[in-house]
Formats: structure tokens, sequence, C-alpha cells
């Protein structure tokens, strides 16, 4: 098996619905709770934090409890986000099929684990990937990567994101370093080594990558 596996980002890398799966679980967490409403760009700047620390943000408290009900209301609110917006490319799909067949695949996120089972369910490609990191208490994902790679057995990986913490923490651990630049994220992804637009080109530099590492 190759030693050098590929890493994923999922929420705006492989992925595009979080936005409007955050604004409806968030406000209807909020309704149950006789909050108001937030707005969407407030439900956007969620992307990438930990839930916690959003609802903790949103409700402008550091009272555990509190968040941790709103928290809870999000995740019982998720299903049916995730029904109703959910939508994956084909080219991703393509993309994830032709590379796992190439070389080892893993999820890095700090998303929760129902949420990712969820949604790698939901768009059957659960099975591309070897190993699915979650949000895990102790751990940012430049401390994820290394112990992907030990679980993995590899002696390099390249970390595909879309945000800042996605390139500093693959940097940081002597990954290749890819950014998908969409309109999705924060566009604060900026450094890596290969900067890409679309998931077809995504594909195309990762075979590259491969190919050079001689998987």
């Amino acid at each position: 098996m190759s030693k050098t596996g590929i890493f994923f980002d999922f929420d705006g890398t492989l992925f595009y619905g979080t936005t409007d799966i955050n604004y409806y679980a968030i406000n209807m967490a909020l309704e149950d709770m006789g909050r108001p409403p937030v707005s969407r760009d407030v439900a956007n700047s969620t992307v990438g934090d930990r839930l916690i620390d959003a609802c903790k943000r949103i409700l402008q408290t550091q009272d555990e409890a509190l968040a941790r009900q709103m928290l809870d209301g999000i995740m019982r609110h998720a299903p049916e986000a995730i029904s109703r917006y959910a939508r994956i490319e084909p080219d991703c799909i393509h993309m994830l099929q032709t590379l796992s067949q190439r070389a080892p695949l893993a999820i890095c996120s700090n998303a929760e684990e129902s949420y990712l089972t969820a949604l790698t369910e939901k768009f059957q490609i659960k099975s591309y990937f070897s190993d699915i990191w979650h949000r895990t208490p102790g751990y940012d994902k430049k401390a994820a990567i290394p112990e992907l790679m030990r679980r993995m057995n590899l002696s390099r990986a390249v970390m595909v994101g879309d945000r800042e913490e996605d390139v500093s923490s693959g940097k940081a651990n002597g990954c290749i370093t890819v950014a998908i630049q969409n309109d999705f994220g924060a566009r604060d992804a900026v450094g890596a080594d290969y900067d890409v637009y679309s998931h077809k080109e995504m594909e195309q530099v990762l075979l590259q990558i491969i190919e050079n590492e001689g998987v």
C-alpha cells in the first residue's frame, strides 16, 4: 500500500451545503429555546467553528449547560436540514472514486461524528475513506494529522482544505497542501502549495501529486 495518503477537510472542501444546513438547524434550535433567530451572515460565520463554541458565541454566554442545550437542538434538527439541503457535486464523487484506487484517503474534520456519518452515508462516499477523523477533545487539526498518519501507517500526507487551519496544520506536519478557493468559505486558505478552483481541477492536481510521490 502507498505510504502517502490524502486527507480532506469536509465542509467547504468536498461538500458545499454547510451554510444552508447551519442556518436552518441553528434557527430551529433557537426557536425551541424561545430565542430570536440569527441572520444568515451570523449562521455562515459559524462554518469551521466547533459547534459548542458557536453556540456560546450566538447565545453570548459561557454557560456550558445552556450552550449544550442549543447544541443538542442543532443536532436534533440536523438530519432534517441535511435531507433538505445537502448536495455533492458529481465531479467530487468522480474524484473520490478515482483517487481511492490510487492512494488511501481520509477525512480530517472538526465536525461532529454524527454529522459526518449522516453526510457520508447520504452521499454514499463513506467507503472511499480508510479513516474519518471527527471532532475529538484535546485535538485540533495540527494534532489530528500525525495521529491519522500513525493510524493509517503513512509516511507522508497531502492535506486538502478550504481554510487557513487546513493549510497551516498541513504545513506544520510536512504535508503537501492543496487549497480549494471557492465562494463557500472564508477564503483565508492562503499559502498552500497548490490552489484549485473546482473538484475537477482538484482531481487533476492530486493525481499529479501522487504520481510525483511515486504512488
